[in-house]
């Protein structure tokens, strides 16, 4: 991935991060930009098929948000942003270790090959199958702060 994406990637994650209130809701409506949801399924090691499956969003309509350069908003945007969530909370975590390794680890790969493995607090389904309900999304962060004080294995 081009540095300049991942600056950008970045820089919109840390910006969700600290984002007033306001300016949540306003991301939240407007939708996720095109360019930002490419280069997090790059991160991520998603496939288009992967997401537009999991997403339940047509392959039609994803593809011309894509062309178009089109912000993904709604269902799919929310589910992004979740997504986008994981990544800032394995990053929140991983700032808490003292160990240097923490400093050089790769949230966002890690985040893609979690979301794909089945959990058991999810009734064995993997995070990336419910992230496209409020509520799934919900309880994949919170299984996530269980594995942080260890109370999740």
């Amino acid at each position: 991935m081009a540095t300049a994406q991942l600056k950008k990637i970045t820089a919109f994650r840390r910006g969700l991060r600290s984002a007033p209130l306001d300016e949540r809701m306003r991301i939240e409506r407007q939708g996720v930009p095109a360019d930002i949801v490419r280069g997090l399924l790059g991160q991520l090691d998603l496939t288009g098929a992967e997401f537009q499956s999991h997403m339940g969003i047509p392959k039609a309509t994803y593809t011309k948000k894509m062309r178009e350069k089109s912000d993904l908003d709604g269902t799919t945007g929310q589910s992004v942003l979740g997504l986008l969530e994981l990544v800032n909370k394995v990053e929140d975590m991983l700032a808490l270790e003292n160990d240097p390794a923490a400093k050089r680890f790769d949230a966002a790969r890690w985040v893609g090959r979690w979301i794909r493995e089945p959990q058991p607090a999810l009734g064995n389904k993997a995070p990336i199958e419910v992230m496209d309900t409020p509520s799934g999304r919900a309880s994949v962060l919170r299984i996530l702060g269980a594995a942080q004080s260890g109370a999740y294995q």
